[in-house]
């Protein structure tokens, strides 16, 4: 009688007074019972009512904050290329920066232009923080280790610099590796923006 007020529950109806619903209900059990009552087996969900409830708050949260909607392919897809755009940075740029490194992400060498971002050194404050000589061309992922201060280059020797906590990752292959030059020699990162970041590096 319990396995029918775990059926019950998970359908969204009322259990058998003062028979809780079993936890433990076999998954060949759960849809002979859900049919021998004219319940859909579509009913049925492996979250219990208090829990479903729970659910569907968060879902309906979620879409009017404007999260992820699986409703509403559109719309997201939209949000997704509005953000690669902000991740990019400005148009011009990121363009700026694709000339003047080639092309090229200045720490791995990657030549693969989509997976290219204008990385600002010290944080965006206005139009005059795009200056080439406030960025660097890095790709997705590095620019994001960047940001977080994972990554930094020695203003000196530029050379880079590998976090303590990446260095059993993939990413300790950069530890060391010479930035690479700009086209122009008027275009290297400058040596200021870089003391600052890097002594936001705190290891």
């Amino acid at each position: 009688m319990q396995n029918i007020s775990h059926v019950l529950d998970q359908a969204g109806k009322p259990w058998l007074p003062g028979l809780l619903p079993a936890s433990n209900v076999g998954a060949k059990v759960e849809p002979k019972l859900a049919k021998l009552l004219g319940l859909s087996g579509e009913t049925l969900t492996s979250a219990s009512g208090p829990t479903r409830g729970l659910l569907e708050q968060e879902a309906t949260a979620a879409e009017a904050s404007g999260s992820f909607s699986p409703i509403d392919e559109v719309d997201e897809r939209q949000r997704v290329l509005a953000a690669i755009v902000r991740r990019r940075g400005q148009p011009a740029f990121r363009k700026a920066l694709l000339d003047a490194y080639g092309g090229c992400c200045a720490m791995t060498g990657c030549n693969a232009a989509d997976a290219l971002e204008a990385a600002h050194i010290r944080r965006y404050s206005g139009p005059k923080s795009n200056e080439v000589t406030n960025g660097l061309l890095l790709r997705a992922d590095v620019h994001t280790l960047f940001d977080l201060y994972l990554l930094a280059v020695d203003p000196n020797s530029f050379r880079v610099s590998v976090s303590p906590t990446l260095m059993s990752s993939t990413y300790r292959e950069l530890q060391d590796r010479q930035l690479a030059n700009p086209i122009r020699i008027e275009l290297v990162a400058s040596q200021e923006a870089l003391a600052w970041h890097h002594s936001r590096c705190l290891w």
